[in-house]
């Protein structure tokens, strides 16, 4: 079974031109006792036997133990700079600092326009914005109103490319947004290439893709998962970039996803992967060809074979959740192809 109950869907209309309206994000933790003792019970082998954690002079050093689905024993050990870690961190969404980048932006736009041909006021309630304008014509007044409309809009889409973040679409299609998962994938390919390299050679000394997945994968279940407790609120703070997922030795089930997929891609650049969102729930597909009766998931013409990096329970390449599999099977998911 795997547990991760969020949802990445945003209010954010306010701070938009457009009326669109989306459900708050929100994070809710399912919580039944007896149902959870049984989880715990079953899935016991995919916690960690051993974690450590050493500062060195520039970098900082990270062992881990631990046994896969065939109760195989492992042992790895990396270093990850600790430059790079101490900026590892996703910035929360703040709605407050959205709205004081659009009062900027839209400042500055009515400084451009003459005041010979306008009056504008701006004005500052709560989380909201509004604008007055007033000219000798109504056709002058709507076009400099359409102005400060769109430095609004473009001042919202610079917050989030400024705080990592990006639009989101569920399979219902409602809009929202989401840390800018493709974005951590992209940049922390160079920085993880040499764990993938090693963790490549640890699984199979003759570069068997599949063996080196699924250690990849019983790696990633046997890491903490990251208690949906911490994160009631909607600011996007529950997520963890992949080196602060490292460093934490925690993570949800769209941190752990991103993690993979950086791994995956820092040594094979060309190769088709895709990250699903479910309702409550993430995971990946990748284009390896097939085998025995594996089907996989058609995307965009392509088959993938999924992959559940969250944990704890063990599963292997092409094993999914009762529940993931459920929402696959009805349509209710939405992706985005990895570059």
């Amino acid at each position: 079974m795997v547990f991760c109950i969020k949802n990445y869907l945003v209010k954010f209309a306010p701070l938009m031109q457009g009326n669109s309206t989306c459900s708050r994000l929100g994070c809710r933790l399912l919580l039944i006792p007896f149902l959870l003792t049984l989880v715990f019970a079953r899935t016991a082998q995919s916690e960690q036997i051993r974690f450590n954690k050493t500062p060195l002079e520039n970098d900082l050093q990270l062992s881990y133990t631990w046994k896969d689905k065939s109760k195989e024993r492992h042992q790895f050990s990396f270093t990850l700079p600790l430059s790079d870690i101490k900026t590892s961190h996703h910035k929360r969404f703040v709605p407050q600092q959205v709205t004081r980048y659009q009062y900027i932006a839209m400042q500055k736009e009515r400084n451009n326009i003459d005041a010979k041909d306008a009056r504008i006021e701006i004005k500052r309630i709560g989380q909201s914005l509004q604008i007055k304008v007033n000219s000798r014509s109504q056709q002058a007044a709507k076009k400099y109103q359409q102005q400060l409309l769109e430095a609004k809009d473009n001042a919202f889409e610079q917050y989030l490319s400024d705080n990592y973040y990006s639009h989101f679409s569920d399979y219902l299609g409602q809009q929202g947004i989401k840390p800018d998962h493709l974005r951590y994938i992209s940049e922390n390919q160079a920085v993880l290439k040499p764990f993938a390299q090693a963790m490549y050679l640890e699984a199979s000394e003759s570069g068997d893709m599949r063996a080196f997945l699924n250690l990849l994968l019983s790696w990633l279940q046997s890491i903490p998962y990251d208690d949906l407790e911490n994160r009631l609120s909607s600011n996007g703070a529950g997520f963890s970039p992949p080196l602060a997922l490292l460093s934490n030795n925690r993570g949800d089930c769209d941190s752990k996803s991103v993690l993979m997929a950086s791994v995956i891609r820092a040594l094979f650049p060309q190769i088709e992967l895709v990250m699903l969102y479910l309702p409550n729930h993430a995971l990946l597909g990748i284009a390896i060809p097939l085998v025995d009766d594996e089907q996989g998931l058609q995307i965009a013409g392509e088959p993938y074979v999924l992959m559940e990096p969250t944990g704890p329970a063990l599963m292997s390449l092409n094993e999914t959740a009762s529940s993931s599999q459920r929402a696959i099977d009805t349509g209710m998911y939405s992706y985005e192809i990895i570059p």
